[in-house]
């Protein structure tokens, strides 16, 4: 977590202050483009026009998205607005940023429950319309056997980054399975973290914890140790980053470090304030190039309570 917060004029902000600001002074003061919406269907709606509006602004040139599992909700209604408006899909690749990997490294079977290809092939590719002539194999999934394809696929079809990235921020800083790469005995430079690609990560405890509570009933057990992701490099190239907040008030904290942290590795998800340029330097996306909603209940003002 940064130990630095700044507004949207440079003026430095305290921890407590950026913690304390109510929900309509957020975008004020951090100078981000940020939409509350009253409902989480107000948000997931507004997710898959974006969608839309990517493949509409396309037209028949190959459009490319990374897009996550959390949120998935958008990707039915998605489904539903492309049977209405007859769109073509067939020049759409998608990259999934991340999967999980059993305890022997390998990636978890679809029939499991917590199977990212699984969930998109029954909140999106199965709800798409035949005429949208979206091919299957415009899919890319990550595995532990598959790196290398997924880079060479990146370079292939996206290589000034894809159109559009769909993010979530977990509570202790990830995007996609991007965490701090610091722990126990391993030491990384922000250099280095910023150049990885397709990568094996060990899921961080914290992470365990919250899709343990998510996902898993509070069963720590049933989520797998290990994950395959989408690095950094990959990610911030997009040209449109889109982050959603969706997922309640322990994401309160996580939504202001974006807001007004100082971008670093140490809370990754600060970085997606962040465009990487083609030589390798970054960049603060403008505000028409990152776009980050969420519902009342996240913008809500970070406070502490016995339970």
């Amino acid at each position: 977590m940064s130990n630095e917060h700044r507004d949207g004029a440079g003026n430095r902000m305290s921890r407590e202050q950026v913690q304390r600001l109510a929900p309509q002074e957020l975008a004020e003061r951090s100078g981000k483009n940020l939409v509350i919406y009253d409902s989480h269907e107000l948000l997931y709606d507004a997710l898959a026009e974006i969608m839309m509006e990517v493949v509409k602004a396309a037209g028949s040139r190959p459009t490319t998205m990374i897009l996550p599992v959390g949120p998935t909700l958008h990707y039915p209604v998605f489904a539903r607005k492309v049977a209405e408006s007859g769109s073509d899909l067939s020049h759409l690749r998608t990259f999934n940023m991340d999967e999980f990997l059993d305890r022997t490294g390998r990636a978890v079977d679809t029939k499991h429950p917590l199977s990212f290809r699984g969930e998109m092939m029954r909140k999106l590719f199965d709800q798409l319309p035949v005429s949208s002539s979206f091919p299957l194999e415009n899919m890319f999934f990550p595995r532990h056997d598959n790196m290398e394809d997924i880079n060479r696929a990146f370079d292939t079809y996206a290589p000034e980054g894809v159109d559009l990235c769909i993010a979530g921020v977990g509570p202790e800083g990830h995007f996609a399975f991007d965490e701090d790469p610091n722990f126990r005995h391993v030491r990384v430079s922000e250099e280095e973290f910023l150049e990885d690609r397709t990568k094996l990560v060990l899921v961080n405890t914290s992470t365990v914890d919250m899709d343990a509570l998510v996902a898993g009933c509070g069963d720590r057990s049933a989520v797998p140790p290990f994950a395959v992701t989408i690095g950094p490099h990959d990610v911030l190239r997009s040209r449109l980053m889109v982050l959603a907040f969706y997922a309640g008030r322990f994401q309160r904290t996580a939504l202001r470090e974006v807001l007004f942290g100082r971008p670093t590795m140490h809370f990754p998800g600060t970085l997606t304030t962040l465009r990487k340029n083609s030589d390798g330097s970054l960049s603060p996306r403008s505000r028409d190039k990152l776009r980050i909603l969420c519902t009342e209940e996240e913008a809500g003002i970070v406070e502490s309570r016995t339970i």
